[in-house]
């Protein structure tokens, strides 16, 4: 009798062939020029992506910095990790649902109320961050993103198995305050919006993946403001940033379902300080 493969990973092969082939496919027709940096840059933006879908932060605190070490200019780089954000974490908040982690489509789904309001919260950070990062120097700000999110990790560490009450309205301020800091700079929103919804009494693996649902929509708006003000996206990065970064997304997924929830928070909280102290000292020096 034949073997039936089971129905999430006959999900997960399609979805990686689909990427694989419309990625070779872009290749084929000389969208993006063929080299070995392509290919690095898919691996590096696939193991990005599995940190900040596993963990919900990372991706583009890690990516920026090592896309401007390369030679891409900010405004190049911000817009294309935005729109591969919004593709990945919409897609890891679908594959975040199928694998138990958070809730989204029950009648009274706390979660998805909670996922709704941070992305409602979001726009007005999005708003000003856009505008900020096209005219003015981010010095300053840096290093007060940097700082802010050090100390949201040392909160956790310290309030580890302490819950702090839920309040809309504290959910809304950090939200607001993340996609600040995303609009402006690539990164910092996942460190916030996680650590925050922990520190609110929400479950590691749910808060993982509202984070990358709320962070899409979030995402999706700044890339419009962007385009609005004439800053356009580049094919050429984009086509491999969105296939390593979609090509971890059901791998990430199974990886939050199978971790235990004591140690998943106590990850978050140590990579969230990690990520912190790397943006002081990358701003500093």
């Amino acid at each position: 009798m034949k073997k039936i493969i089971n129905r999430p990973i006959l999900i997960v092969m399609i979805w990686i062939i689909i990427i694989i082939a419309f990625f070779i496919f872009s290749l084929s027709k000389e969208l993006v020029p063929f080299s070995y940096n392509i290919f690095l840059l898919l691996i590096i933006c696939f193991l990005c992506e599995l940190m900040d879908s596993s963990l919900g932060m990372g991706y583009g605190t890690t990516l920026t910095p090592i896309l401007l070490a390369v030679g891409y200019e900010p405004l190049q780089i911000v817009p294309t990790i935005l729109l591969s954000e919004f593709l990945s974490g919409l897609s890891a908040s679908i594959f975040h649902h199928r694998a138990g982690n958070v809730d989204f489509t029950s009648k009274n789904s706390r979660h998805r109320k909670i996922a709704v309001v941070l992305a409602l919260g979001s726009v007005v950070g999005v708003i000003v961050g856009v505008n900020l990062a096209i005219e003015i120097p981010t010095f300053i700000l840096k290093l007060t993103i940097g700082i802010i999110i050090t100390t949201a990790g040392i909160i956790i560490l310290i309030f580890l198995n302490h819950t702090f009450s839920y309040k809309k309205w504290k959910m809304v301020s950090i939200a607001s305050i993340a996609s600040f800091n995303k609009a402006l700079s690539g990164g910092g929103y996942g460190p916030l919006l996680t650590s925050g919804q922990i520190l609110s009494g929400i479950k590691g693996k749910a808060s993982v993946a509202i984070t990358s649902f709320s962070e899409s929509f979030t995402c999706l708006a700044a890339v419009i403001l962007f385009m609005i003000r004439g800053h356009y996206i580049s094919i050429e990065l984009l086509i491999p940033v969105c296939a390593g970064a979609l090509l971890s997304v059901p791998i990430s997924a199974n990886i939050v379902s199978n971790l235990n929830e004591t140690y998943l928070k106590r990850a978050i909280a140590i990579l969230t300080i990690g990520l912190g102290l790397f943006t002081i000292i990358k701003t500093i020096f």
